[in-house]
């Protein structure tokens, strides 16, 4: 029985690229590449406003502060008026944040720590009381390990703290 060449080494009328084979045969029998898989594009660069943006957020009262000096300095050097001269930059409500984002700030985890003192109450008690599952322990690791929350649990958290510290 003379051996026939196998189905691989046929000839194809389109050229192969090497790199790029589909899992669809061709009617030969030989891979082909006309079935390439999607290329991904790519991930969009954030914008320098976005990066500005994400900085200020994450940035202190302090840092805020020194930012504003040196951009009210640059603007007096070159001639013009800045309007914001004089204002704070942290909002006038600044007593009732609670939070930096996802984090809570070290003076609300005091005051958190003294009102479950004064109640006797711990980390999911307090969650049960905000209603949210007594078992969910974001707020013990918030606490704990300055871990970030949700921020439903943190709008939960401010009423909840303004409610009992206005009882005493």
């Amino acid at each position: 029985m003379p051996l026939l060449p196998k189905p691989n080494f046929l000839p194809c009328d389109k050229k192969r690229d090497p790199k790029f084979f589909s899992r669809a045969l061709s009617r030969l029998g030989l891979w082909t590449v006309t079935n390439r898989k999607p290329v991904m594009s790519k991930k969009e660069k954030p914008s320098p406003l976005k990066k500005l943006l994400k900085a200020w957020t994450s940035a202190g009262p302090e840092e805020r502060q020194a930012f504003l000096d040196l951009v009210q300095a640059e603007a007096r050097a070159r001639g013009t008026d800045t309007s914001c001269q004089g204002q704070d930059p942290v909002p006038g409500d600044a007593a009732a944040l609670i939070a930096n984002g996802r984090y809570l700030l070290p003076s609300t985890i005091e005051r958190v720590e003294a009102v479950m003192r004064a109640r006797k109450l711990s980390p999911s008690g307090v969650m049960a009381e905000l209603g949210f599952s007594s078992r969910d322990a974001s707020l013990t690791r918030a606490l704990a390990m300055k871990a970030a929350l949700r921020l439903s649990v943190i709008a939960a958290l401010a009423d909840w703290l303004a409610e009992h510290e206005r009882q005493g």
